[in-house]
């Protein structure tokens, strides 16, 4: 069994694919021994990943290619579990529209990050002036994630990523825009790893994308499974919230999981409009689409959904139905 090291940068519903290939056991089926390393956010993540501390991570396109700026590092995007926009906006008690949104203070957790992109693509869409129409506070990252944003001292209004808009209702806030419906191609929940590792061990990152992509299509159609999930890892208990947050990213995840060729250009294209980046960057620096192309031809795909034989899951574990008692 070969010993990988997976770094976290959260234990949202972003992060489920990898949770669902060790709960599912498709890391082991793939003689994959998986060791999580939890770290706060994706900045520091990908760090540990370009830094060797680390093999692989799950991430998103804009953070990618900042710590790889910062870092001159070779992180590369490898698969993608949901290429479109997957962010919540929910606003503080008494803020119910979108309109009631312009000129108020909008929380990240710090400058450039995937939450601030998702600020710049929304007002894009809708004909909005981020200059004018949003105060940008930074809230930084030395408490939790929702204590943070949900400080109405300072913010009126957070970027949320699920479970989190259906925790922050049961505190009065109110979900106002689902960023899904943009239907804008934008590289989300997604397996990095490094160039360095794709030439020294490229049959460790055959056998990694094999074990996630398992992962995703297993959380997307089991229900069961995909909450029992959530409720471990995300350490939530309230049935209604894991059964919503469940729906809302299921419903994104999928396709043929390659990397986001149009994803990572909108990425790249808004890091320059902040100003992170001096110019857009091609999508091919920061994502290697032969891992993916290498698991269709082998017939991976057709086995995971059911054109030919395949093992039968085991569920984990079985959960009582919403409403019934433990």
């Amino acid at each position: 069994m070969e010993k990988i090291r997976i770094a976290l940068g959260n234990k949202g519903a972003g992060t489920a694919p990898v949770f669902a290939a060790v709960e599912g056991g498709y890391f082991r089926e793939q003689g994959l021994e998986a060791e999580l390393i939890a770290h706060q956010g994706h900045s520091r993540s990908l760090a540990a990943l370009i830094a060797g501390e680390a093999d692989f991570t799950n991430a998103v396109g804009p953070e990618v290619i900042m710590a790889n700026q910062r870092h001159q590092g070779d992180a590369v995007i490898i698969a993608s579990a949901t290429s479109r926009s997957a962010q919540q906006i929910s606003a503080r008690p008494g803020l119910r529209t979108r309109e009631q949104l312009r000129g108020k203070r909008w929380g990240i957790l710090a400058r450039n990050d995937a939450d601030e992109c998702s600020i710049v693509m929304a007002f894009e869409r809708w004909g909005w002036d981020r200059r004018k129409d949003a105060e940008i506070v930074v809230v930084g990252s030395d408490k939790s994630r929702l204590d943070l944003l949900l400080d109405e001292r300072r913010v009126d209004v957070a970027i949320m990523h699920a479970p989190e808009p259906f925790q922050a209702a049961k505190r009065g806030w109110t979900m106002i825009e689902d960023l899904g419906r943009l239907d804008v191609a934008f590289q989300n929940s997604c397996a990095a790893t490094t160039r360095r590792l794709l030439r020294e061990r490229p049959d460790t990152a055959l056998r990694y994308v094999r074990a996630y992509c398992r992962g995703v299509y297993r959380f997307r159609t089991d229900a069961a499974f995909g909450i029992a999930v959530l409720r471990k890892y995300t350490g939530e208990s309230d049935a209604a919230v894991l059964e919503d947050s469940w729906m809302l990213f299921a419903r994104l995840m999928g396709g043929m999981m390659y990397p986001s060729v149009e994803g990572m250009r909108n990425a790249s294209h808004v890091l320059a409009e902040l100003g992170a980046i001096p110019r857009p960057l091609p999508p091919e620096d920061s994502i290697d689409l032969g891992i993916v192309a290498a698991v269709e031809r082998e017939g991976y795909f057709a086995t995971v959904l059911g054109l030919a034989h395949a093992p039968v899951d085991k569920p984990f574990p079985a959960q009582p139905r919403t409403g019934a008692q433990p």
